[in-house]
């Protein structure tokens, strides 16, 4: 097989980053931005390459043109059945209520797929889709890129391996920096699927424990809107592991000392820590404890590695030198975490997850 092909869906930072560390890896010769505008898709397609210069040096107008550039940038109207047998794979960041449709599409005509997270926010119709995309050859990865991430890896080497001792208790921090948009709001999914998400798979893949009760509670504290949609901008939440270890999980829309995630696993012999950096934006107050240097700005940024891994990852599946890391049924106990978690907060009272620890 000799450079890859791969489309991108989904013009918004998840869709244009993941193109541009497509365009920027080696394996890769072409990459076709898809979707329905095509104003919108030519103003996508050349804010992309200035920033994935000097390697891209052209950009394809449209379908036929000719190509003479290390990478090919090109865009495209046609739909994903219509490409299919052009492209290699597919990488799928559009709004999340499509997804499942556009990912079961390419597994059926034999596309590997990387999808944005969650693969679908309704249990019932992931525990089905799974099942059905069981059952294509394509590979279907799911965006939770903290498992590629080389911090996140590593602690769960540590964990699982028995550095820490027994497990006592982890702490999750997920703290956005930047706001989200008014118009994404009523989108979002809301901070449980949205967000939080990823703490809720990270905990378990990293301690190797299924949660078995979720108590949260939220607050509005930032921005109106949130309530208007029964969402919350600043969040808690304490998970029960299979051992009756605990995790608190901190969420915030908000977070104007810039952008904090971090995964904290407390264990009998050892304490290790994922996202505990320079860059971590926490100020001590103990004297000579230097601040912060330049916290990061966006999620984009404080998991640029891993999203690059992600990336590279996504490449060997398609070339067939890599297992899936992700596959779509590997998300299932996070958002069965989520909605147990929106149920807490509802109700006031912790909801029960016995039933997970059986899968």
């Amino acid at each position: 097989m000799n450079g890859l092909h791969v489309g991108v869906l989904g013009l918004g930072r998840a869709g244009l980053m993941h193109a541009r560390n497509l365009a920027q890896n080696p394996d890769v010769d072409r990459v076709t931005l898809l979707g329905r505008d095509e104003n919108r898709l030519s103003n996508a397609a050349h804010r992309l390459l200035e920033s994935i210069a000097p390697r891209a040096s052209t950009i394809i107008a449209g379908e036929h043109a000719p190509t003479s550039s290390e990478v090919d940038l090109a865009w495209s109207t046609s739909s994903v059945a219509a490409v299919a047998a052009d492209i290699d794979g597919l990488v799928i960041a559009s709004p999340t209520a499509s997804h499942p449709d556009l990912t079961r599409q390419a597994a059926r005509a034999g596309v590997p797929v990387l999808v944005e997270k969650p693969l679908s926010i309704d249990l019932e119709q992931l525990e089905a889709l799974s099942d059905e995309l069981d059952e294509y050859p394509s590979q279907v990865m799911v965006a939770f890129h903290r498992r590629y991430d080389p911090a996140h890896q590593a602690l769960r080497g540590r964990i699982l391996g028995g550095d820490a001792g027994r497990l006592r208790l982890v702490r999750a921090t997920g703290h956005d920096h930047l706001p989200l948009s008014l118009d994404y709001i009523p989108k979002s999914g809301g901070m449980w699927l949205d967000m939080l998400i990823h703490d809720f798979d990270a905990i378990p893949w990293v301690t190797g424990e299924h949660v078995v009760c979720v108590q949260a509670v939220g607050s509005v504290l930032d921005e109106p809107l949130y309530r208007d949609y029964g969402d919350t901008d600043t969040a808690a939440a304490i998970l029960t592991l299979e051992s009756g270890a605990l995790a608190l999980v901190s969420g915030m829309r908000h977070n104007g000392a810039g952008q904090d995630v971090r995964l904290e696993v407390f264990g009998s012999e050892n304490t290790f820590s994922a996202g505990l950096e320079p860059r971590a934006p926490v100020t001590s107050t103990e004297p000579g404890v230097p601040g912060p240097a330049q916290p990061y700005d966006q999620f984009i940024d404080r998991f640029e590695i891993a999203f690059r891994s992600e990336i590279a990852h996504f490449v060997r599946v398609i070339r067939g030198e890599d297992a899936n890391l992700t596959p779509p049924r590997s998300g299932i106990h996070a958002v069965e975490i989520a909605e147990a978690a929106a149920r807490s907060r509802l109700t006031d009272a912790p909801v029960d997850l016995q039933s997970s620890a059986t899968r």
